[in-house]
This record gives C-alpha cells, structure tokens and sequence, in this order.
C-alpha cells in the first residue's frame, strides 16, 4: 500500500500567505476651490458591488482543484455529476443529506491513490462527512 502524507494543506492554508490587496478609496479628493460651483459637481458611484459568497459546492471544488495530481472535476459521462446553482453549476461536486460526493480526473504522474487521499482530506476540512473521492479518469502525458 501507498504511504499518505501526514498532511496536506488546506486551502485556508495555502491562502495564509497570500499578501491582502491594499484598500483604496475609490473616490478621488475633491479640491473645493472657489472656481467650481458645488451645485455643477456631479458624483459616479463606480464601486463594484460585493461579488456573491462562494457556495459550499464552489468551496469544494476550489478545494478539489487546489490539491497537486488532480487535473480538474468530471461531470460524468452526460454531464449529469454537478451541483446546480441559479445561472451557473459546479461540475462534479455533488452534496447532499448523504456527505459530499467528488468526481476527478486525476494526472497520470502523481499516484493515484495519494492524490484520491489528499483530495479526501482536502474536502474534509470544508465539507459535510462522508467525503466519497471517485476518481473517473486519468489524464497522461504522451
């Protein structure tokens, strides 16, 4: 059998060293000089709003994507495998009542069974119990 790694980072700790963005203030200082008449000043508000939180499934799959071997998600052989989610849907993460469920295709030069590990201890930190891993495909290189 494979030996698997003690430990595998998780996404909130790979992004621990990821140096926060500065924050600016979107608005430029306004000189009140005599020579512009306050009532002429006219302010646009070009702040972008919040984007949408990530969904459970979006964590997952950016989980999924983060660990080394694995090349990206499968939606199974119709496209039927995903999460469905309001204009958009997540390949082959599926959650449910049941755990989480994770559909790879996964390179041909990491062992197969450590990446399935590190992507089940990857998801376990951020998804519902059980964490079912099924590895569809593997990816060569020629």
């Amino acid at each position: 059998m494979t030996d698997v790694p003690e430990h595998v980072p998780t996404p909130l700790e790979v992004a621990a060293d990821v140096a926060p963005l500065p924050v600016v203030d979107p608005s430029p200082a306004v000189d009140p000089s005599p020579a512009v008449d306050p009532a002429l000043v006219v302010v646009i508000d070009d702040v972008v709003p919040d984007p949408e939180p990530l969904t459970p499934a979006e964590v997952v799959a950016a989980a999924v994507l983060a660990v080394p071997g694995v090349v990206r998600l499968h939606g199974g052989r119709f496209g039927e495998l995903g999460t469905y989610l309001p204009g958009r849907r997540v390949t082959g993460v599926r959650i449910d009542d049941e755990g989480t469920e994770v559909h790879v295709v996964v390179s041909d030069l990491v062992p197969v069974p450590d990446t399935a590990a590190r992507v089940q201890r990857a998801v376990s930190a951020v998804a519902p119990m059980p964490v079912r891993v099924h590895v569809e495909d593997i990816d060569t290189i020629v």
